[in-house]
């Protein structure tokens, strides 16, 4: 990865399953954009690699 690297062609290199990860990361990000605790938002990744990875 370098600094000319756009997210799109950094996305675009990932295999489905990363790409699946990242789009999950995302979605729970927005999710728990203005959350107070956002130790949950850690959970909530790692609970989500857990599914994908199974």
């Amino acid at each position: 990865m370098n600094a000319q690297e756009t997210a799109k062609e950094i996305l675009n290199s990932l295999s489905p399953e990363a790409r699946e990860l990242a789009k999950r990361v995302l979605e729970l990000e927005r999710e728990y954009l203005h959350v107070q605790n956002p130790t949950r938002l850690s959970d909530r990744i790692i609970d989500a690699a857990k599914e994908l990875a199974k």
